[in-house]
């Protein structure tokens, strides 16, 4: 947060202060089980929950600030008392308060898949630069945005915030409270196709944020989807740039690669300059996330050589993304279940498939929002993974069958096909029949629970 007190600010949003002045708050909450010293806590009233409930303990906990309705009465004179009865747009005008404060490059991130791992990347390659605020987690929406923009202060250099959305005029809504300098769109999938009709559809949401980037920023997308995004271009007055993870004509291209188990090693050609990048993620898809990444970082001037360093070293900063396991006989479990749609389903078969000729299993679960892509969708995930050989698959849930019968017609051992109905049976599955030094591939929908597999393999160390 910057170092305003909390009257001032009370003051410059418009809304009615009470309790102790000159109140200085170190960031803003509205989970009571994260308050920490210094914090303001914003009671917002859930559909189950009411944050009001929690003031008091909040408090406790070392609140110096809260924002609660008018009816609500504090007996605390040494905390200052901000009156808003909507605490979720408290939080949305004081975000968009803190971003007219910054004067730093803000970088929007949206697209079908990719977005958490390529803000990743974003941020530990800007943090070889200067100071970073990011979206933590994938914390995307209404609520997460604008709290992650609260964090910024006068010590930030730069600010990357991931967007996500489900229909028209959500990311235009962020944008609003955002207003981004420079954007990278990962993707345009099947994903949300349930709420927005078509990829045409998706492509046109998306591109909501194209209105908002200023004349010296700029946006960077995939050449794939070229055919898709072209009628939006002329709405973006900065640069749009071009990536391609296939060595064709674009701003940035990748000319040859070699993709291994744990990592891949790439040359890249960016605005006239050549180099070489190892990145310590597995797949394709990755360096298509990086190419992407390398665009925006050479339009804010950050130089090769950090690029090259900070995208050497990346981590996973998010749960959920190809966080590889070590498990008992020698197995290696690779949970990519934060959520899944057909193009991030092949993209990590076929880093699967990279492990061969060590036994390989998927196993998989629904995929959601996918509309009128639905059938195909999942028919072209079974097929991917008859193409690349995969030896077993375990279905989990009605339209991955659909995976599981594109697979078998494809070509895979029927013998080798196996279908559950809960997360449980599919790690019971696991230990009967995974062989020594199995890898094992868990994904799937958020709403399919798939990080559940792992857990149950956790809990039960003889499991697998």
């Amino acid at each position: 947060m910057y170092n305003v007190s909390l009257d001032k600010i009370a003051q410059e949003l418009g809304y009615p202060y009470k309790g102790k002045k000159d109140v200085v708050v170190r960031r803003v909450v509205f989970d009571s089980r994260e308050v920490k010293e210094g914090d303001l806590f914003v009671a917002i009233r859930g559909e189950r929950v009411d944050g009001h409930t929690f003031v008091g303990k909040a408090i406790e906990s070392g609140a110096v600030g809260v924002v609660t309705r008018e009816d609500f009465a504090l007996e605390n004179d040494a905390v200052g008392q901000i009156i808003a009865e909507d605490g979720q747009a408290f939080i949305q005008a004081l975000g968009k308060w803190c971003r007219a404060q910054f004067q730093g490059p803000v970088i929007a991130i949206t697209g079908s898949q990719g977005k958490t791992s390529t803000k990743d990347l974003m941020a530990q390659v800007c943090r070889l630069r200067g100071n970073v605020v990011v979206t933590k987690e994938n914390q995307n929406n209404e609520l997460g945005l604008p709290l992650t923009l609260t964090r910024l202060d006068e010590m930030t250099d730069f600010c990357i915030v991931e967007m996500g959305m489900t229909g028209f005029g959500e990311i235009d809504f962020l944008c609003q409270m955002a207003q981004p300098t420079h954007a990278i769109i990962t993707g345009i999938g099947m994903v949300h196709a349930e709420f927005l009709g078509s990829q045409q559809g998706i492509a046109r949401a998306k591109t909501e944020l194209f209105k908002y980037l200023p004349q010296d920023g700029a946006v960077a997308l995939r050449k794939k989807d070229e055919t898709l995004l072209s009628p939006y271009v002329s709405e973006c007055a900065g640069r749009v740039l071009w990536c391609d993870v296939d060595g064709g004509d674009g701003d940035v291209v990748c000319t040859s690669s070699n993709l291994q188990t744990d990592a891949s090693d790439y040359e890249c050609q960016a605005m006239g300059e050549t180099f070489s990048v190892h990145l310590p993620f597995a797949g394709k898809h990755y360096i298509s996330n990086a190419l992407l990444v390398t665009a925006i970082a050479r339009m804010l001037d950050i130089p090769v050589v950090d690029i090259q360093n900070g995208l050497g070293s990346a981590v996973s900063l998010s749960s959920n993304r190809m966080e590889m396991h070590e498990l008992d006989r020698g197995c290696l479990l690779i949970n990519d279940c934060y959520n899944a749609n057909p193009d991030s389903m092949i993209a990590t078969i076929d880093v699967l498939a990279g492990y061969k000729p060590r036994p390989t299993v998927a196993c998989l679960g629904n995929m959601y929002e996918l509309g009128q892509y639905e059938k195909e969708g999942h028919a072209s995930v079974g097929r991917h993974l008859a193409t690349k050989g995969i030896e077993s698959l375990i279905c989990l849930g009605a339209l991955a069958e659909g995976i599981g019968a594109s697979a078998i017609e494809a070509g895979m051992n029927p013998a080798q096909v196996f279908y559950v109905d809960t997360t449980k049976q599919m790690a019971l599955l696991l230990k009967e029949y995974a062989r020594d030094h199995s890898v094992i591939l868990v994904k799937g929908s958020n709403s399919m629970h798939m990080t559940e597999v792992y857990k149950y393999i956790k809990n039960e160390p003889t499991m697998v």
